[in-house]
């Protein structure tokens, strides 16, 4: 088994780390690929270093098999390196990819200068070692005994390492995290309102932190349970404080999360727009021109959520009771995207939300969950906001903002049914789910491994 070391310092570091995997999946060189947890660590600098080198490094490591010879392996990683944008440059500065090969099997190489099999500083190096040991948790140095080194350095969770280094809750594959950032003080979870900035931003961090990879602000509730409209002027007022201080905050971040604008009015999202918003989640399901014209415009990302009617209302409107209500929900579908490629929006940009509690009964909601895969032939990213909400009836008679265990459980499905984002209140509980269903997916590529030994 190969195992390869990426890492990224400069730019949309999780981004670029996510675009070299896809490279290296798309090779027809490399099969059986499976990726390790994302560490966050300080850069490793010689003393001569600049002072604008000094930035935090993402790293992961990949496993896969090749045909190719060593020296085969590193033109081609070479290759990936300048294809993501690496441009030759002195050798500590920071750097968009790098790709190493960490270990290949029990192959011992040391008299190549370009290249070393183990890598030559896996034991100085947490970042590279433990990301290779997510993947083979039974690998063995052919070389030197790294279990006494392995205590000292301690847990992977508390950043006491060399470098600082510490394991986050975010993945470059499979499904990703959307934090629910209210600040409406009507929310049906019973988590919103943060009339002091301050204290939504240490919760906007708290979120990230915790593994969001986005974060979904809204200061309007469409609950269906007596919500109230929100004039756009007011909307602003509680939104510009925090969109105004995230700009400078989220830099200082592991991770730069995605802003989501939660919103129906396009007056709102034009505004927010000028604060780095990077996805428009319209409830409303870009029903508005102004909405498809702005979307266009500006070239954000397009949340398209399915719905019959906004805010929700159970009694008045529900979808009809066949057993083919998702194809019901295709068919709007494309229908609207139809609509917003007229108005000129990239089809790359859009996403679907089955809007799950808008016009749906409980059992058609849960029925939706399901049958989620259905969905897929959409060719887009899936979003499922399936958090506390009150479908949960079926299972739990607790209130909404006790629903977290329930909420998780679905998100573990979704993410075995290959779901690409779930937007829910408590990213820590569901960012377990995800790593539960990223452990049962590493598990087979260990099984592999050892069979073959």
């Amino acid at each position: 088994m190969l195992i390869l070391g990426l890492g990224s310092n400069l730019g949309d570091s999780l981004h670029n780390l996510r675009s070299a995997v896809e490279l290296l999946q798309q090779s027809r060189f490399f099969s059986q690929i499976k990726v390790s947890h994302v560490y966050h660590s300080s850069a490793l600098l010689p003393a001569y270093a600049r002072p604008d080198w000094n930035k935090p490094f993402l790293n992961a490591a990949l496993a896969c098999e090749s045909k190719l010879s060593p020296v085969e392996v590193l033109d081609v990683i070479k290759w990936i390196e300048k294809q993501l944008g690496r441009q030759e440059s002195q050798k500590w500065a920071p750097r968009i990819i790098d790709i190493d090969i960490l270990a290949w099997g029990d192959r011992v190489i040391v008299e190549q200068p370009m290249m070393q099999i183990p890598h030559p500083e896996l034991e100085r190096r947490p970042f590279a070692l433990w990301p290779l040991l997510d993947l083979l948790p039974d690998w063995r140095h052919p070389q030197l005994d790294v279990s006494d080194l392995l205590k000292q350095w301690g847990s992977r969770s508390s950043g006491h390492a060399p470098f600082s280094t510490k394991r986050l809750f975010h993945r470059l594959t499979g499904t990703r995290l959307v934090g629910i950032l209210n600040l409406s003080p009507d929310s049906f979870s019973g988590d919103g309102h943060f009339p002091q900035v301050n204290k939504a931003l240490a919760y906007a961090e708290k979120l990230v932190q915790s593994g969001a990879e986005v974060l979904d602000i809204g200061a309007e509730s469409t609950r269906p349970d007596g919500a109230k409209p929100v004039s756009p002027d007011k909307e602003w007022q509680r939104l510009s404080p925090i969109l105004t201080t995230l700009q400078d905050c989220v830099l200082r971040w592991p991770i730069r999360p995605k802003l989501s604008l939660d919103t129906r009015n396009v007056a709102v999202a034009e505004k927010a727009i000028d604060f780095g918003v990077d996805w428009i989640n319209d409830v409303s399901g870009f029903v508005s021109d102004g909405m498809k014209e702005l979307a266009a415009k500006h070239r954000v990302n397009c949340v398209v959520v399915h719905n019959l009617g906004v805010p929700a209302c159970h009694e008045d409107k529900v979808l009809s009771t066949h057993s083919d209500i998702y194809k019901q929900i295709l068919s709007w579908a494309k229908q609207r995207f139809q609509q917003l490629i007229s108005a000129g929006v990239d089809p790359k940009r859009f996403i679907f939300d089955i809007g799950v509690g808008f016009g749906k009964t409980a059992q058609q909601s849960l029925f939706l969950i399901k049958n989620i895969k259905q969905f897929q032939s959409l060719a887009c990213p899936l979003l499922v906001g399936h958090s506390r909400k009150s479908f949960l009836n079926l299972v739990t008679d607790k209130p909404y903002v006790d629903r977290d265990i329930e909420t998780a459980v679905l998100s573990y499905q979704l993410a075995l049914h290959g779901v690409d984002y779930v937007r829910v209140h408590n990213i820590e509980h569901n960012a377990q789910a995800l790593r539960c269903a990223h452990a049962m997916e590493l598990c087979t590529v260990q099984t592999v491994q050892k069979s073959k030994n």
